[in-house]
């Protein structure tokens, strides 16, 4: 069950009150995509990853708090023109303006994340061809991080891998899809389970698939195997 609230907020960047709708909380059921987009319902609640100042603009996980300078990027030209596109959904907009603020503030990981963000926004507008582009732009995003040093996932050996080889895929860059999973693959350490994802990963991109798949489908797939 999905929880949601109204609070009322001062806008960090202009100093606006207004009233936001906030996710107390929610739950996840059943498994997530191969990007990590995670089950339902914590799946359909995007809308509220991120808030949106009514006066200003500025897009926050917390209106109320702001990085130093935030201000100069939400008046900036580039700003502007990804929070108003016609081209986007706007909560697929807020994404990518937020994701300006991360790399600013050079949270590269967050900013990448936020383009994914922005792409399943898109993946469920139907919008496949921005889906797309926001999916490269969350790749360049996570390639500057890892050249940085900053990593998209930590918590398990191989999902970074894991990550990148999905996002890759999903907008046709197949060849670059193949060398993370080549990566992954000859890496020590790795569990099980995230080789067999690697595995399924890997077939998927030999085949030239860009579609959607679930960690639910790599469960299925070795289970038929076995048998």
């Amino acid at each position: 069950m999905t929880t949601i609230f109204d609070e009322e907020v001062t806008c960090a960047v202009c100093g606006m009150k207004q009233t936001v709708r906030e996710m107390g909380s929610t739950n996840e059921l059943g498994p997530g995509d191969l990007d990590m987009r995670p089950g339902e319902m914590r799946r359909s609640t995007m809308e509220y990853w991120v808030q949106q100042c009514v006066g200003c603009g500025y897009v926050a996980p917390e209106l109320a708090t702001a990085t130093e300078g935030a201000g100069l990027i939400v008046a900036s030209k580039e700003y502007r023109a990804e929070l108003n596109s016609a081209d986007r959904v706007r909560l697929a907009n807020r994404m990518v303006c937020r994701s300006l603020l991360d790399a600013a503030s050079s949270d590269l990981v967050t900013a990448g994340w936020r383009r994914l963000h922005a792409a399943w926004v898109c993946d469920d507008a139907n919008a496949m061809e921005e889906a797309r582009t926001q999916r490269r732009a969350a790749l360049e995003l996570f390639e500057r991080a890892r050249a940085s040093g900053q990593r998209a996932m930590k918590s398990v050996e191989g999902g970074v891998e894991v990550l990148l080889a999905d996002v890759a895929r999903r907008c046709a860059e197949f060849e670059r899809a193949l060398e993370y999973c080549v990566a992954g693959l000859a890496a020590s350490g790795m569990p099980e389970f995230v080789r067999k994802i690697l595995e399924f990963e890997r077939a998927l991109v030999r085949a030239r698939d860009t579609a959607c798949h679930s960690v639910g489908e790599v469960e299925e797939t070795s289970a038929r195997t076995v048998h």
